[in-house]
């Protein structure tokens, strides 16, 4: 189990550093361990020994549960370049991932997402991807792209693997975003002089976590115009909530 969680590590810190030369050297050593760990109930349960972790042939790369692995890690990395207008990491990426495994690489329609026009939207990975796009072609977006970017992106990462090193990156992004509205921008929220005091504050935790992006969604929502459905609010308001 050592050796998973130092192929964790390894592909975390080149999401966390948006290196794509450590990113991909990592991905194949995390889609191996990721797939012995899935079939490691069934060894324990005949009493099989836990051995070392296999490798991958070409054949394996093109299973779903590998692709799907791949396409989570691959979009960690972009979010991660995405929120940080780095779109030369991510050119970079592709190339050594193509130059790997070839085009249709593990990860690749992860890239796609984020490189391509798609429309209509339909997948919350569309609306991810999209989202990124904007961000990586220096697009301006105003307050109500920014809420709806940070509520889609929040959602994504609760359902990957690297919720811990994206939740930072997003809240930090979000910070910035909000205090340079308030501070700069105020003729472009809505109604100001009550909308702003409730960012305010939820500005003032300094934890940059999920439940601060969750609270801070809740609280820039009115200045944004926009109006959260009750399931929503209600996630929202369950994940603001540290325990």
């Amino acid at each position: 189990m050592s050796e998973v969680l130092l192929r964790k590590e390894r592909i975390n810190s080149a999401i966390r550093d948006r290196d794509p030369s450590a990113f991909a050297g990592a991905l194949m050593g995390w889609l191996e361990a990721t797939a012995y760990l899935r079939v490691l109930p069934a060894l324990e349960k005949v009493a099989l020994p836990r051995g070392v972790v296999p490798s991958l042939s070409d054949v394996d790369l093109r299973e779903e549960s590998v692709r799907e692995v791949a396409d989570d890690a691959v979009m960690a990395f972009c979010i991660a370049a995405g929120l940080n207008h780095d779109r030369e990491s991510i050119i970079k990426l592709h190339g050594l991932l193509t130059k790997q495994m070839g085009p249709i690489y593990p990860g690749s329609s992860a890239i796609a997402h984020c490189m391509q026009t798609i429309d209509p939207i339909v997948t919350l990975d569309d609306a991810v991807g999209q989202a990124l796009k904007a961000m990586l072609e220096g697009k301006a977006l105003d307050v109500k792209d920014i809420w709806n970017a940070g509520l889609r992106l929040l959602q994504r990462l609760r359902s990957s693997n690297f919720v811990q090193e994206l939740a930072p990156i997003l809240a930090r992004w979000l910070r910035d975003k909000w205090t340079l509205a308030i501070d700069q921008q105020r003729f472009n929220l809505v109604r100001p002089r009550l909308s702003v005091p409730p960012i305010e504050a939820a500005l003032a935790d300094a934890i940059d976590d999920q439940s601060f992006v969750a609270a801070l969604l809740l609280a820039s929502a009115d200045a944004a115009d926009i109006e959260i459905e009750a399931d929503y609010r209600a996630q929202l308001q369950a994940i603001a909530r540290r325990a």
